[in-house]
């Protein structure tokens, strides 16, 4: 036999046993989550002042920071949660129809500020302090748990036993019996934080009692994996 013909049956036979070895698997997803209660947040606002002047606006602006500072620190806000340090300024143009030109008005300042809390019971009267202190644009709260690393394992955790069961079921239905893990790959897929509030700040200030009003959903973390077992018969 010619050695090119003992090369093909050795391709043929190695075909056959990788068949043979694939056969005997069964690949499965499996998906689960948990819940967590949220217990910090960082808070997004900007103080967005029009003036004639660049030195008006600017001053504008840094007065309603001050103002914003002094009420953290009436809440008891540590300064190093609290972040001052965006700032832009850019001219304000409007198109004279009459000239047919950009007409310089005046100038924008903008600051930002985001401050972060780790007691969601001041969450509420947060955003309206500062809407009160002249903050006229704040961001919905991002939420976030101290105890998110767990919270992911949990949910791999659900998954990997929802792909257990699922491979299980699968076995026992075609007259098999479930072995030993080959291979798993996870998928986990970070929360959306859900927002206790999202409107206007104009409307913020208009309620009475809306600090108590801001109520965080619970975090939910999913996870999938996909899971080859290998069939022991």
């Amino acid at each position: 036999m010619t050695k090119s013909l003992w090369a093909v049956l050795l391709l043929v036979l190695s075909v056959s046993v990788m068949a043979e070895e694939q056969a005997r698997t069964v690949t499965v997803t499996g998906s689960g989550f948990t819940e967590v209660e949220p217990d910090r947040a960082t808070l997004r606002m900007s103080i967005i002042v029009r003036e004639p002047t660049l030195a008006a606006a600017q001053k504008e602006a840094a007065a309603v920071t001050s103002k914003v500072l002094k009420m953290t620190d009436s809440m008891d806000i540590d300064r190093d949660q609290v972040d001052t340090t965006g700032a832009s300024v850019r001219p304000d143009y409007r198109w004279n129809r009459d000239t047919q030109e950009q007409e310089l008005r005046g100038y924008i300042a903008d600051r930002q500020i985001a401050v972060e809390i780790e007691d969601l019971q001041k969450l509420g009267a947060l955003i309206e302090g500062a809407v009160n202190a002249g903050v006229n644009q704040v961001t919905p709260p991002q939420l976030d748990s101290s105890r998110r690393k767990q919270a992911y394992r949990d949910a791999l955790g659900a998954a990997a036993e929802d792909a257990r069961l699922n491979a299980t079921q699968l076995a026992e239905s075609l007259g098999a019996t479930l072995g030993p893990v080959l291979s798993i790959n996870s998928g986990v897929v970070a929360p959306r934080p859900p927002v206790p509030y999202q409107a206007r700040a104009q409307a913020m200030a208009a309620e009475s009692d809306a600090a108590e009003t801001y109520n965080p959903a619970d975090l939910k973390f999913n996870a999938t994996v996909t899971v080859v077992f290998e069939l022991t018969d």
